[in-house]
């Protein structure tokens, strides 16, 4: 006779929980380091390019195109 093995539940993010306080430190540490290698771009100009999609967002369509 055969034995009819079950699988074991697992959670969702897998087998293993991480502690909050972890996960936490983590995304804080993270967000640091990306402000710290990407801040100086806030102060750099938009291209005009982009600033004239910004702009073409902000007005109303016309009917006759989608």
């Amino acid at each position: 006779m055969s034995k009819t093995y079950k699988r074991q539940p697992t959670s969702r993010t897998g087998l293993l929980r991480p502690d909050p306080r972890t996960v936490s430190a983590v995304r804080d540490k993270l967000g640091k380091e990306l402000r710290a290698m990407y801040g100086k771009l806030e102060e750099e100009p938009l291209p005009d390019r982009l600033l004239a999609l910004v702009r073409q967002l902000g007005q109303p369509r016309s009917r006759g195109k989608p």
